[in-house]
């Protein structure tokens, strides 16, 4: 994937991690993040399909890039230690890595297998990612969870989802007050229905487990195309960006 940067937005040289950029809102931010001149670590489950990935970004430099579970406290930590040992810092972290399941399930229906697995990876790994990033950011750095509308400022279609997502939210207000002072932006950013792969297969399993399958057609053709989101976190990213804080939604 590859998206041509108008500008480079100061982001030239700085050091980005970036979770989940095997596919969707991850992939299209990395690419952008790579034509703006961004020194990229790229972390996904499956680094196999990430490095196919990454091969088609325009890029001054060559992404670093790691397998790794973000649900994981070991990992993570190794994550930023891994980014630190090659790019000598990090600068800003973009956690897009998620899940999404259990659409429009019933809470009667809903296993607390299921639920556990979602919050595991969706907040538990919102707080790992978090807890790194305030370790090793330093003055200037930037923080951008990829949370969700559902779940804050309206109801989601997946009670696990939702409740992950309403805690990032949560989180990442917490987490701006506490970093403010070190001179570290957070940012929780909320888009709305973007075209990826995640949101194609939760629609068809809404469908499947009683919604509307026209409702789930017009949402898909609303979708905001991955593209344009990444754009957008990128100048969240930004060093242009310093007068921003807290939550930033797209449509």
């Amino acid at each position: 994937m590859t998206s041509p940067a108008p500008t480079t937005l100061g982001l030239t040289g700085r050091s980005i991690v970036v979770t989940g950029a095997a596919s969707g809102i991850g992939a299209a931010t990395a690419a952008f993040l790579a034509a703006a001149g961004a020194r990229l670590t790229l972390v996904d489950l499956d680094p196999e399909r990430l490095q196919g990935v990454a091969s088609g970004f325009e890029s001054s430099s060559a992404p670093l890039v790691v397998g790794a579970d973000i649900g994981d406290e070991g990992s993570v930590a190794r994550v930023f230690a891994s980014a630190v040992e090659t790019w000598g810092a990090v600068d800003g972290v973009v956690h897009a890595a998620g899940i999404m399941r259990d659409q429009r399930l019933d809470i009667r229906e809903l296993p607390l297998a299921s639920w556990s697995a979602l919050l595991k990876v969706n907040l538990t790994g919102s707080f790992l990612v978090g807890r790194e990033a305030a370790r090793t950011l330093g003055e200037g750095g930037v923080l951008v969870l990829v949370g969700s509308g559902g779940g804050f400022t309206g109801p989601s279609g997946s009670i696990s989802y939702g409740a992950s997502k309403g805690g990032v939210q949560g989180l990442a207000l917490t987490l701006a007050e506490q970093l403010r002072p070190r001179g570290i932006r957070v940012h929780n950013f909320c888009p709305g229905i973007v075209d990826t792969p995640l949101v194609a297969a939760s629609l068809a399993a809404g469908v499947r487990n009683g919604g509307s399958a026209e409702d789930a057609a017009r949402m898909r053709l609303s979708a905001t195309d991955p593209t344009d989101v990444g754009a957008a976190i990128a100048l969240l990213l930004s060093p242009h960006a310093g007068a921003l804080t807290g939550a930033v939604f797209s449509r």
